[in-house]
């Protein structure tokens, strides 16, 4: 199960009339140790893990955060669905652990 270190709520995004919190989550994760993961509220009011993107960015290149190349990739199903991990159980644990960081939760209460 990939731990989290650090969780910093970045902005809010509307899709389509609807407001998602942009979360950057620092892991102990090989090859993904930087991501960004995307909330919205369910009908249940819990916070859902919607998208999450690694965060390969080098700011002092890409200093413009162009999402059009691969510095940014969907990981959601590698990371959270893959044979070594158990699904739905792993999923639940990594969302709780960003919630649970300091400050997260409070904060998509405040802007969600």
């Amino acid at each position: 199960m990939t731990k989290v270190r650090e969780a910093h709520f970045r902005r809010v995004l509307d899709r389509g009339g609807q407001p998602f919190a942009e979360v950057e989550v620092l892991t102990d994760h090989p090859r993904n140790p930087q991501m960004l993961a995307y909330f919205r509220t369910s009908q249940n009011g819990d916070y859902s893990l919607v998208k999450l993107i690694s965060n390969d960015a080098d700011y002092e290149i890409d200093w413009y955060e162009n999402n059009l190349h691969s510095a940014f990739d969907d990981v959601m199903g590698t990371m959270l669905f893959t044979p070594d991990h158990i699904g739905e159980s792993d999923r639940k644990e990594f969302v709780a652990q960003i919630l649970a960081y300091p400050g997260i939760a409070e904060v998509l209460d405040r802007n969600l």
